[in-house]
C-alpha cells in the first residue's frame, strides 16, 4: 500500500468542507458536494506529488467518514430503508469516483 501524506490529506480534506459548506448556502448541496470532492482530490493529490488516484480516494472516504457522522447526528426519518441504503451506497461510491477521478488528474497534468 503506498505510503499517505497526511498533509496532504488534511488540506483535500480542508477543501472539500470548505467547498461543500459554501456550495450549500449558495443553493447547490449535491453538485457542490462532488465538486467540492474532485477539488479536495486534485490538492491532495496534486500535493503528495505521487499515488495521485489513491490521496484522492482517501480524501473522499474522509469525506464520507465526515458526511456519516454529521448525517447521524440529524433526525432520522426513514419511509423506505431500501431505498435510502441504496441512496447512499450510489452516493458513497459517486463520492469514490469523484475523489479518484481529481487525484488522479492531479498527477497526470
Amino acid at each position: 500500500m503506498p505510503e499517505l501524506d497526511v498533509r496532504a490529506l488534511a488540506a483535500g480534506l480542508a477543501l472539500s468542507v470548505v467547498v461543500a459548506i459554501l456550495s450549500f448556502f449558495l443553493g447547490f448541496p449535491a453538485i457542490g458536494t462532488l465538486v467540492a470532492i474532485v477539488a479536495g482530490g486534485y490538492i491532495a493529490g496534486r500535493m503528495a506529488g505521487r499515488h495521485g488516484l489513491y490521496h484522492g480516494a482517501m480524501v473522499a472516504v474522509l469525506a464520507i467518514v465526515i458526511a456519516s457522522i454529521a448525517a447521524s447526528a440529524g433526525n432520522a426519518n426513514v419511509t423506505n430503508i431500501l431505498a435510502d441504503t441504496l441512496t447512499i451506497v450510489l452516493s458513497d461510491v459517486l463520492m469514490l469516483l469523484c475523489g479518484s477521478a481529481g487525484g488522479w488528474v492531479s498527477t497526470r497534468s
